[in-house]
């Protein structure tokens, strides 16, 4: 190097960071750039590179037999406050250093923890089933995910849906004494988990906002709370909301569906981030835990938020890891956002990379663990205006009824469930739209039409519609296109009356139910349009349960049966046979309310 000259080093005003300028060099900037991503800045406003104490230590180093060159601080008193900075600096950064060593060293016996148990799992059964209720069964992945969280604390529990991440999360939970847990869920799952923990354990539970709860905050282990909580785009204002629950201390924190945090810019993501890193709500030694079947709906890029939470040591900043691993970068010439650079990704390194933080299962690995067909209840609550409305259609029907003429009792019925049948399209539109990413196809049944028709509108293309309103050739054609797996059509709408029998739509494993039938039989059958011989994966059915409500009665009456008939239906030609018991006994509950 022949060129003399001077680097400017002011420091950059209320902050530990330096400002370095200096005359156009290619040599010091090529230096500069060494450094990572998270230890340099350009500041384009001051035409200056900002750099941390000990990275310009680190620069100043560099050049320690480079002759030409002087790094002006302006005066000794300045000079001496960078070398006490610098020496703070130092002890964070050997401090930083000791901690990725020690992280190095957990990763490693993580993995090998993780790859043992999946032989040693049985050995371990006992100690999990013991945290639980009797009755309940632990399947072999659960609890291998179950243990490697305990061991991890902080983890990716990425299972596909149906695969019982709940249950994971809760074990894990109740393998702990912990005082509180925060589960954070999407509105319309929150009482699935509310009703999870009462039916797996002995622990309290609160869900935040719900007038029927049976505990209070203060005394319930589990508080669940929905991602709209979070959406408040002022922080005094978030604080103060959250300061208001007055939840006390936090051992951990279980985020489902965490994929709803894939917006690193959104406030909800921002909001969640500063709660849960803030030392004044939370233990020291939080747990985050979080759930997704699709952690990456789109790309690669949307895990950065829930890898920065797990762990910040090897995920610092979204700048760096979009770059690094997703081989991205900002377009400051064109019309901004970012670009990507194929030949720059570096998924297989990134694989690696978060092995020791994820336990992922995919169906078709489990499947022999599992059941054939799961059913899984979405619990759902009606609000304030959604209550009365129907509550006063009710007490209008219980007048009505005369148990005697059970058929216009059913008749009577049709008004209470067409109003919850109405409710249910917006929700079951938004858990479809969760599920349309994995590229997966899906059914949704409903013995009204209103409600087929206003989903079909709202999807529009990608959705058929198979009614009583078509005619056999074309509901044949419709069966068709969705079963071909380059057809656009992804979502299938159908009545029960015309997805009852004869049907195959085993290109979908998923099924939502908006209305039940009123027989296990009936219930089966719609299943079993799914669950046939052909399919290959495990069948999910989904009934959409509003608590309180002639849903809930026709849910539990139905379930009350299963257990004597859930296998004569299956692949036996259908008898319509409506269970006029069950009807007897809903007629019953109505009237009793209100004599």
């Amino acid at each position: 190097m022949n060129n003399i000259f001077t680097v400017n080093c002011a420091r950059v005003k209320n902050k530990s960071k330096y400002f370095i300028k200096y005359p156009v060099n290619d040599y010091i900037t090529n230096k500069i750039k060494e450094f990572p991503k998270e230890d340099r800045t350009w500041n384009s406003m001051n035409g200056a590179w900002e750099l941390k104490p000990y990275t310009l230590f680190k620069l100043i180093e560099g050049f320690k037999n480079t002759k030409g060159i002087f790094f002006d601080f302006g005066d000794t008193e300045n000079k001496k406050l960078f070398i006490k900075l610098f020496e703070k600096e130092k002890l964070k950064v050997l401090e930083k250093e000791k901690q990725k060593e020690e992280l190095e060293k957990n990763k490693k016996l993580w993995v090998e923890f993780k790859n043992e148990l999946e032989t040693t799992y049985k050995e371990h059964s006992v100690f999990a089933h013991s945290f639980l209720n009797k009755e309940i069964k632990l399947y072999p992945h659960q609890i291998v995910a179950s243990l490697f969280l305990n061991k991890t604390r902080n983890a990716l529990i990425s299972h596909e849906m149906g695969l019982g991440k709940t249950l994971v999360s809760i074990l894990f939970s109740e393998m702990n004494t912990f005082n509180k847990v925060v589960v954070i869920t999407p509105n319309s799952l929150k009482f699935n988990y509310y009703y999870e923990v009462e039916k797996f354990t002995q622990s309290k539970a609160h869900v935040v906002g719900w007038k029927h709860n049976k505990y209070t905050i203060e005394e319930s282990k589990y508080i669940i709370l929905n991602y709209e909580f979070f959406n408040t785009g002022h922080k005094i204002n978030m604080d103060n909301k959250w300061k208001k629950l007055n939840i006390g201390l936090i051992n951990s924190v279980i985020c489902d569906e965490s994929h709803r945090l894939k917006n690193a810019d959104s406030n909800t993501y921002k909001n969640y981030k500063r709660i849960f890193d803030d030392k004044i709500f939370v233990n020291n030694e939080i747990s985050k835990v979080y759930l997704s079947g699709t952690p990456t709906p789109n790309k690669a890029y949307e895990l950065y938020t829930i890898l920065n939470q797990i762990s910040p040591i090897d995920f610092p900043t979204k700048s760096y890891f979009y770059s690094y691993y997703c081989g991205m970068a900002y377009d400051n010439q064109g019309f901004g956002g970012w670009v990507t650079d194929l030949d720059k990704q570096r998924f297989e390194e990134l694989y690696y990379k978060i092995a020791p933080y994820t336990h992922r299962k995919r169906k078709f690995e489990v499947l022999t663990d599992l059941p054939d067909k799961i059913y899984q209840k979405v619990m759902l609550e009606m609000d304030s205006s959604e209550s009365k409305v129907y509550f006063d259609i009710e007490k209008g029907v219980a007048n009505e009824f005369t148990l005697e003429e059970k058929t216009i009792g059913i008749t009577k019925l049709i008004r209470l469930r067409q109003y919850t049948s109405s409710l249910k399209a917006p929700i079951v539109y938004d858990l479809i739209n969760d599920i349309l990413d994995t590229g997966e196809k899906i059914v949704v049944v409903d013995y009204f039409k209103d409600s087929l028709y206003e989903l079909k509108k709202r999807f529009g293309d990608i959705a058929c519609i198979h009614t009583g309103d078509q005619t056999v050739e074309e509901r044949s054609e419709m069966v068709k296109q969705f079963q071909n797996p380059e057809s656009k059509i992804k979502i299938f709408l159908g009545s029960i009356q015309t997805c009852n029998y004869g049907l195959t739509l085993t290109a979908a494993s998923k099924l939502f139910i908006l209305t039940l039938p009123y027989s296990v039989g009936e219930y089966d059958q719609v299943s079993d349009r799914l669950h046939r011989i052909s399919q290959k994966d495990v069948v999910n059915i989904y009934p959409l349960i509003f608590r309180d409500t002639i849903d809930e009665m026709v849910f539990f009456a139905i379930e009350g049966k299963r257990k004597e008939i859930n296998k004569v239906m299956d692949n036996e030609e259908y008898v319509s046979n409506v269970d006029e018991s069950i009807i007897t006994d809903i007629i019953n509950k109505i009237k009793s309310k209100y004599n």
